[in-house]
Protein backbone atom coordinates (compact mmCIF):
# COMPACT_ATOMS: atom_id res chain seq x y z
CA UNK A 1 0.00 0.00 0.00
CA UNK A 2 1.82 3.46 -0.89
CA UNK A 3 -0.81 5.87 -0.04
CA UNK A 4 -0.48 7.10 3.57
CA UNK A 5 -3.02 5.97 6.16
CA UNK A 6 -4.24 10.20 6.32
CA UNK A 7 -5.07 9.45 2.19
CA UNK A 8 -7.05 6.22 2.67
CA UNK A 9 -9.03 8.26 5.31
CA UNK A 10 -9.55 11.24 3.74
CA UNK A 11 -11.06 9.01 0.45
CA UNK A 12 -13.98 8.57 2.78
CA UNK A 13 -15.70 11.77 2.34
CA UNK A 14 -17.14 10.61 -1.02
CA UNK A 15 -19.61 8.75 0.90
CA UNK A 16 -20.64 11.10 2.86
CA UNK A 17 -21.09 14.04 0.28
CA UNK A 18 -2.31 11.83 31.79
CA UNK A 19 1.13 11.19 30.64
CA UNK A 20 0.51 7.16 28.84
CA UNK A 21 2.97 5.09 29.73
CA UNK A 22 6.04 3.97 27.23
CA UNK A 23 5.29 0.75 24.88
CA UNK A 24 7.86 -0.82 26.38
CA UNK A 25 5.68 -1.28 29.64
CA UNK A 26 5.25 -4.53 31.08
CA UNK A 27 3.02 -6.49 28.80
CA UNK A 28 2.76 -4.04 25.95
CA UNK A 29 5.00 -4.58 22.36
CA UNK A 30 8.32 -3.27 22.29
CA UNK A 31 8.94 0.23 22.52
CA UNK A 32 11.14 2.41 19.70
CA UNK A 33 14.76 1.59 19.68
CA UNK A 34 17.31 4.54 20.00
CA UNK A 35 20.26 5.18 17.88
CA UNK A 36 23.32 6.99 19.20
CA UNK A 37 21.84 7.97 22.45
CA UNK A 38 18.49 9.30 20.70
CA UNK A 39 15.25 8.47 23.25
CA UNK A 40 11.97 8.39 22.32
CA UNK A 41 9.24 8.11 24.71
CA UNK A 42 5.48 8.29 24.41
CA UNK A 43 4.49 11.59 25.22
CA UNK A 44 0.27 12.29 24.48
CA UNK A 45 -2.82 9.96 23.32
CA UNK A 46 -6.70 10.97 22.91
CA UNK A 47 -6.37 11.78 19.15
CA UNK A 48 -7.10 9.22 15.86
CA UNK A 49 -4.71 10.02 13.54
CA UNK A 50 -1.92 12.82 13.89
CA UNK A 51 -0.66 13.79 10.08
CA UNK A 52 1.37 17.63 11.79
CA UNK A 53 1.71 19.67 14.60
CA UNK A 54 2.02 23.38 15.56
CA UNK A 55 3.22 25.28 18.24
CA UNK A 56 2.30 28.65 18.74
CA UNK A 57 0.45 31.28 21.72
CA UNK A 58 1.63 28.91 24.57
CA UNK A 59 0.19 25.87 23.11
CA UNK A 60 1.11 22.59 21.06
CA UNK A 61 -1.28 21.58 18.66
CA UNK A 62 -2.24 18.61 16.12
CA UNK A 63 -3.86 17.92 12.58
CA UNK A 64 -5.54 14.79 12.49
CA UNK A 65 -6.84 12.92 9.69
CA UNK A 66 -9.50 10.54 11.76
CA UNK A 67 -10.04 7.09 11.62
CA UNK A 68 -13.57 6.40 10.39
CA UNK A 69 -13.88 4.38 6.79
CA UNK A 70 -17.34 6.08 6.87
CA UNK A 71 -18.28 9.87 7.79
CA UNK A 72 -14.69 11.38 8.27
CA UNK A 73 -13.91 12.44 11.96
CA UNK A 74 -10.53 14.21 11.93
CA UNK A 75 -10.17 17.54 13.02
CA UNK A 76 -7.85 19.85 15.24
CA UNK A 77 -6.56 19.09 18.41
CA UNK A 78 -5.11 20.94 21.45
CA UNK A 79 -2.11 18.92 23.10
CA UNK A 80 -2.32 19.66 26.94
CA UNK A 81 -1.12 17.32 30.09
CA UNK A 82 0.00 14.38 27.28
CA UNK A 83 -3.71 14.46 26.16
CA UNK A 84 -5.11 15.77 22.72
CA UNK A 85 -8.70 17.64 23.33
CA UNK A 86 -10.29 18.32 19.88
CA UNK A 87 -11.22 21.31 19.14
CA UNK A 88 -14.44 23.15 17.26
CA UNK A 89 -13.94 23.26 14.13
CA UNK A 90 -15.55 22.22 10.57
CA UNK A 91 -13.00 20.84 9.40
CA UNK A 92 -13.03 16.64 9.20
CA UNK A 93 -9.14 16.20 7.65
CA UNK A 94 -6.22 18.17 8.28
CA UNK A 95 -3.01 17.36 6.11
CA UNK A 96 -1.03 20.23 7.39
CA UNK A 97 -0.74 22.95 9.68
CA UNK A 98 1.81 25.35 10.77
CA UNK A 99 1.61 28.91 13.81
CA UNK A 100 2.65 31.82 12.43
CA UNK A 101 2.33 35.10 13.98
CA UNK A 102 -0.18 34.36 16.56
CA UNK A 103 -2.17 32.44 13.78
CA UNK A 104 -2.53 28.85 13.08
CA UNK A 105 -3.11 28.29 9.16
CA UNK A 106 -4.34 24.66 8.95
CA UNK A 107 -4.86 22.85 5.14
CA UNK A 108 -7.80 20.17 5.32
CA UNK A 109 -11.04 19.17 4.28
CA UNK A 110 -14.98 19.41 4.85
CA UNK A 111 -18.24 18.61 3.85
CA UNK A 112 -20.50 21.49 3.09
CA UNK A 113 -24.06 22.00 1.04
CA UNK A 114 -22.32 21.04 -2.42
CA UNK A 115 -19.71 18.58 -1.10
CA UNK A 116 -16.08 18.33 -0.10
CA UNK A 117 -14.85 21.26 0.10
CA UNK A 118 -10.81 21.59 0.74
CA UNK A 119 -9.61 25.04 2.39
CA UNK A 120 -7.26 26.90 4.10
CA UNK A 121 -7.93 27.98 7.39
CA UNK A 122 -6.25 30.66 9.42
CA UNK A 123 -7.32 30.45 13.00
CA UNK A 124 -6.94 33.28 15.45
CA UNK A 125 -7.36 34.63 19.05
CA UNK A 126 -6.52 31.10 20.98
CA UNK A 127 -7.63 31.23 24.31
CA UNK A 128 -6.23 28.30 25.45
CA UNK A 129 -10.05 26.30 24.80
CA UNK A 130 -10.79 27.14 21.33
CA UNK A 131 -9.77 30.30 18.46
CA UNK A 132 -12.23 32.52 18.27
CA UNK A 133 -11.30 33.52 14.96
CA UNK A 134 -11.86 31.06 12.45
CA UNK A 135 -11.62 31.82 8.38
CA UNK A 136 -11.17 30.25 5.09
CA UNK A 137 -8.74 31.70 3.55
CA UNK A 138 -9.08 29.71 0.44
CA UNK A 139 -11.39 27.63 -1.30
CA UNK A 140 -9.90 25.16 -3.66
CA UNK A 141 -11.70 25.00 -7.09
CA UNK A 142 -14.16 22.16 -8.15
CA UNK A 143 -12.49 18.84 -9.18
CA UNK A 144 -9.71 19.39 -6.48
CA UNK A 145 -8.32 16.35 -4.79
CA UNK A 146 -6.68 17.81 -1.61
CA UNK A 147 -4.14 19.30 0.04
CA UNK A 148 -1.38 17.79 2.27
CA UNK A 149 1.15 19.72 4.20
CA UNK A 150 1.76 23.71 4.95
CA UNK A 151 4.85 25.26 5.78
CA UNK A 152 5.86 29.12 5.81
CA UNK A 153 9.05 29.87 3.86
CA UNK A 154 11.31 32.92 4.51
CA UNK A 155 9.38 35.43 2.52
CA UNK A 156 6.45 34.98 4.85
CA UNK A 157 4.69 33.21 2.38
CA UNK A 158 2.44 29.82 3.19
CA UNK A 159 3.82 26.82 1.12
CA UNK A 160 1.19 24.17 0.90
CA UNK A 161 1.01 20.26 -1.61
CA UNK A 162 -1.56 19.08 -3.52
CA UNK A 163 -2.79 15.48 -2.93
CA UNK A 164 -2.34 13.37 -5.43
CA UNK A 165 -6.14 12.14 -5.51
CA UNK A 166 -7.78 12.05 -2.38
CA UNK A 167 -11.23 11.87 -3.91
CA UNK A 168 -11.27 10.10 -7.29
CA UNK A 169 -7.88 7.99 -6.24
CA UNK A 170 -5.78 9.03 -8.99
CA UNK A 171 -3.11 7.48 -7.26
CA UNK A 172 -0.28 6.77 -10.17
CA UNK A 173 -1.28 8.80 -12.97
CA UNK A 174 -2.01 9.13 -15.60
CA UNK A 175 -2.53 13.02 -15.55
CA UNK A 176 -6.61 14.14 -15.19
CA UNK A 177 -7.77 17.75 -15.83
CA UNK A 178 -7.93 18.03 -11.30
CA UNK A 179 -6.47 21.49 -10.69
CA UNK A 180 -2.80 21.87 -9.56
CA UNK A 181 -3.03 17.94 -9.70
CA UNK A 182 1.28 17.41 -8.94
CA UNK A 183 1.93 20.82 -7.94
CA UNK A 184 2.92 22.87 -4.68
CA UNK A 185 0.91 26.13 -4.37
CA UNK A 186 2.16 29.38 -2.29
CA UNK A 187 -0.10 32.33 -1.63
CA UNK A 188 -0.02 35.00 0.91
CA UNK A 189 -1.36 35.00 4.80
CA UNK A 190 -4.73 36.56 2.87
CA UNK A 191 -4.71 33.51 0.85
CA UNK A 192 -4.56 35.69 -2.38
CA UNK A 193 -1.66 35.73 -4.98
CA UNK A 194 -1.64 31.90 -5.65
CA UNK A 195 1.36 30.82 -7.34
CA UNK A 196 2.19 27.56 -8.34
CA UNK A 197 5.56 27.12 -6.77
CA UNK A 198 6.76 23.80 -8.46
CA UNK A 199 5.19 21.09 -10.30
CA UNK A 200 5.31 17.32 -11.29
CA UNK A 201 5.94 16.18 -7.78
CA UNK A 202 3.53 13.10 -7.71
CA UNK A 203 2.70 13.45 -3.60
CA UNK A 204 3.98 15.94 -2.29
CA UNK A 205 3.26 15.20 1.97
CA UNK A 206 5.08 17.37 4.44
CA UNK A 207 7.72 19.77 3.95
CA UNK A 208 10.31 22.03 6.12
CA UNK A 209 12.56 24.97 5.78
CA UNK A 210 15.89 25.12 6.64
CA UNK A 211 16.95 28.33 8.10
CA UNK A 212 16.50 31.24 5.24
CA UNK A 213 16.74 28.65 1.98
CA UNK A 214 14.14 29.61 -0.04
CA UNK A 215 14.10 26.13 -1.03
CA UNK A 216 11.67 23.44 0.93
CA UNK A 217 12.95 19.94 1.41
CA UNK A 218 9.38 18.16 0.83
CA UNK A 219 8.77 14.14 1.37
CA UNK A 220 7.65 12.73 -2.03
CA UNK A 221 5.99 9.15 -2.34
CA UNK A 222 6.43 7.62 -5.48
CA UNK A 223 4.14 5.91 -7.64
CA UNK A 224 2.32 2.93 -7.32
CA UNK A 225 0.70 0.02 -9.24
CA UNK A 226 0.96 0.61 -12.84
CA UNK A 227 4.32 1.04 -12.38
CA UNK A 228 7.09 -1.84 -11.13
CA UNK A 229 9.25 -0.49 -8.03
CA UNK A 230 9.51 2.97 -8.72
CA UNK A 231 11.30 4.65 -5.95
CA UNK A 232 10.67 7.62 -3.69
CA UNK A 233 12.26 10.73 -3.02
CA UNK A 234 13.23 13.17 -0.77
CA UNK A 235 13.68 16.72 -2.42
CA UNK A 236 14.35 20.46 -2.07
CA UNK A 237 12.28 22.04 -4.37
CA UNK A 238 13.29 25.42 -5.69
CA UNK A 239 10.66 28.07 -7.16
CA UNK A 240 9.74 26.79 -11.00
CA UNK A 241 11.45 23.71 -11.14
CA UNK A 242 9.30 20.64 -12.46
CA UNK A 243 10.15 17.01 -11.90
CA UNK A 244 8.18 15.75 -14.57
CA UNK A 245 5.35 13.34 -13.29
CA UNK A 246 3.87 11.34 -14.23
CA UNK A 247 5.89 11.16 -17.61
CA UNK A 248 8.86 10.97 -15.70
CA UNK A 249 8.57 8.51 -12.57
CA UNK A 250 12.56 7.49 -12.31
CA UNK A 251 12.05 3.96 -13.88
CA UNK A 252 13.40 4.84 -16.73
CA UNK A 253 16.24 7.44 -16.66
CA UNK A 254 15.55 8.76 -19.94
CA UNK A 255 12.28 9.97 -19.46
CA UNK A 256 13.61 12.07 -16.68
CA UNK A 257 16.40 13.73 -18.07
CA UNK A 258 14.64 17.09 -19.09
CA UNK A 259 13.33 17.64 -15.39
CA UNK A 260 14.55 18.70 -11.94
CA UNK A 261 16.79 16.15 -9.96
CA UNK A 262 15.70 14.76 -6.42
CA UNK A 263 17.74 15.54 -3.26
CA UNK A 264 17.90 12.13 -2.61
CA UNK A 265 16.32 9.63 -4.42
CA UNK A 266 15.35 6.13 -1.87
CA UNK A 267 14.21 2.74 -2.52
CA UNK A 268 11.00 1.41 -3.63
CA UNK A 269 8.57 1.47 -0.61
CA UNK A 270 10.92 3.73 1.44
CA UNK A 271 7.62 5.63 2.30
CA UNK A 272 9.17 9.21 3.31
CA UNK A 273 6.54 10.71 5.24
CA UNK A 274 7.02 13.83 7.78
CA UNK A 275 9.99 16.42 7.61
CA UNK A 276 11.83 18.66 10.52
CA UNK A 277 14.90 20.27 10.30
CA UNK A 278 16.96 21.10 13.72
CA UNK A 279 20.05 23.80 12.92
CA UNK A 280 21.76 21.86 9.73
CA UNK A 281 19.78 18.00 9.97
CA UNK A 282 17.14 17.11 8.06
CA UNK A 283 14.96 14.44 9.87
CA UNK A 284 12.64 12.59 7.91
CA UNK A 285 9.75 9.81 9.46
CA UNK A 286 9.26 6.83 7.34
CA UNK A 287 6.48 4.47 7.50
CA UNK A 288 7.78 1.42 8.08
CA UNK A 289 10.90 1.03 4.90
CA UNK A 290 10.16 -1.55 2.31
CA UNK A 291 7.24 -3.28 3.20
CA UNK A 292 7.94 -3.09 7.00
CA UNK A 293 5.45 -2.97 9.57
CA UNK A 294 6.31 0.08 12.22
CA UNK A 295 7.70 3.47 11.12
CA UNK A 296 11.16 4.95 12.05
CA UNK A 297 12.97 8.02 11.93
CA UNK A 298 16.23 9.12 10.54
CA UNK A 299 18.60 11.84 9.69
CA UNK A 300 20.82 13.36 6.95
CA UNK A 301 23.37 16.51 6.30
CA UNK A 302 20.94 19.47 4.77
CA UNK A 303 24.09 19.64 2.23
CA UNK A 304 22.85 15.52 1.56
CA UNK A 305 24.31 12.48 2.34
CA UNK A 306 23.88 9.33 4.42
CA UNK A 307 20.32 8.94 5.91
CA UNK A 308 21.66 7.14 9.28
CA UNK A 309 18.77 6.23 11.91
CA UNK A 310 17.53 8.20 15.13
CA UNK A 311 14.61 5.86 16.49
CA UNK A 312 13.44 2.72 14.82
CA UNK A 313 10.57 0.39 15.58
CA UNK A 314 7.66 3.08 16.58
CA UNK A 315 4.72 0.76 17.15
CA UNK A 316 2.68 3.08 14.34
CA UNK A 317 2.87 4.61 11.18
CA UNK A 318 4.95 7.77 10.81
CA UNK A 319 3.14 10.32 9.50
CA UNK A 320 3.37 13.18 11.29
CA UNK A 321 7.09 15.05 12.45
CA UNK A 322 7.91 18.42 13.78
CA UNK A 323 10.55 20.05 15.54
CA UNK A 324 9.95 22.24 18.86
CA UNK A 325 12.36 23.45 21.56
CA UNK A 326 15.58 21.18 20.12
CA UNK A 327 12.89 18.03 20.32
CA UNK A 328 10.86 15.83 17.95
CA UNK A 329 7.70 14.52 17.92
CA UNK A 330 6.52 12.12 16.02
CA UNK A 331 3.16 11.02 15.47
CA UNK A 332 0.35 8.56 13.75
CA UNK A 333 -1.99 6.05 14.22
CA UNK A 334 -0.64 3.15 17.29
CA UNK A 335 -1.81 0.31 19.00
CA UNK A 336 -3.99 2.67 20.97
CA UNK A 337 -5.20 4.78 18.18
CA UNK A 338 -3.33 7.91 17.76
CA UNK A 339 -0.59 8.58 19.66
CA UNK A 340 2.70 11.39 19.42
CA UNK A 341 6.24 10.10 20.79
CA UNK A 342 8.80 12.60 22.03
CA UNK A 343 12.64 12.25 20.77
CA UNK A 344 15.61 13.85 21.57
CA UNK A 345 17.71 13.24 19.05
Amino acid sequence: MRKRTAAILAASIISAGAVAATAAAAGGPPGPTGHHGAKASLYATGMDNPTSFAWGDGAMFAGDSGNSSSVPNGGVYVIKNHAGTKIATSLLFVGGMAFHKHVLYVSGGDIGAAGVQWQIFAMSGWNGVTFTGQKAIYTAPKGFQGFNGVAFGPNGRLYVGVDTGLLNDNDHGPASTSPYLYDILSMNTSGKKLKVFAKGIRQPWQMAFAGKSPDPFVSDLGQDESAKNPPDFILQVKAGQNYGFPGCNHTKGSKCKAYAKPFKTLTPHWNPMGMAVIGKKLYVGSWGTNGTSGGALYWMPITGGKLKAVVTDFPLATDALAAHGGKLYVGGSGTSGGEVYQVTP
